[in-house]
């Protein structure tokens, strides 16, 4: 029995993850590329991001919820390599042909308060998420080994939601107060504003199914 509902959780949670990721996509694809200026070129990258960064935040928060220790590190990886894919391409990406709204308005050369206090959340919630990776690579060992210390799960995946809480908020709070800026975008509310209300609901969420 018990194997059964471990059986049925992990294909819940693959159908989670893939529900959450087109879900993202299609939005990102409505805003930036329906409703705004972006052109179908720039899906691969530019949009991609987007949906990788609110998809990966919202599973991060998603691994929390579920009763099983190992589908709880599965659904964690896997939040963890769209946020890792989100933070190379944002490598890339970081330049004011992109994202112009980091940087000074002078020479574009020198990045302002908000892009660094973004970046700065980023990097440290990056360091949480090695926290996830170290549990899901020794997960079999400590499932194995009740002496061993208690899960780091619980609480990185809490820090990383904070930390992308933070992170997003810094990004585009600006344009939250003021959905008249949504005009260019199908008036569709901006996805650094939907990531944050993601972040928190499940923080919230899983405090309470914990509880």
């Amino acid at each position: 029995m018990g194997f059964s509902n471990k059986q049925a959780e992990q294909s819940l949670m693959i159908k989670y993850i893939c529900g959450i990721f087109s879900v993202c996509f299609i939005y990102s694809n409505l805003r930036y590329v329906v409703f705004g200026n972006e052109t179908i070129d720039h899906i691969p990258l530019f949009i991609m991001n987007k949906t990788l960064s609110w998809s990966g935040l919202a599973v991060i928060g998603l691994s929390r919820l579920f009763k099983q220790s190992e589908t709880r590190r599965k659904t964690g990886l896997m939040g963890a390599i769209m946020i890792g894919m989100h933070v190379v391409i944002s490598m890339i990406v970081l330049r004011p042909e992109y994202l112009g709204k980091f940087f000074n308005d002078l020479d574009k050369m020198r990045m302002t308060w908000n892009g660094e206090a973004a970046i700065l959340f980023g990097v440290i919630g990056l360091v949480f998420l090695s926290c996830i990776l170290w549990e899901t690579i020794n997960g079999t060992r400590e499932s194995s080994n009740p002496t061993i210390a208690r899960s780091v799960l619980p609480w990185a995946g809490k820090a990383v939601l904070i930390c992308g809480a933070f992170h997003v908020t810094f990004m585009g709070w600006n344009d939250w107060i003021e959905p008249a800026k949504w005009a260019g975008n199908g008036y569709l509310p901006p996805i650094s504003m939907l990531s944050f209300f993601t972040a928190v609901i499940l923080i919230f969420v899983s405090r309470t199914r914990r509880n």
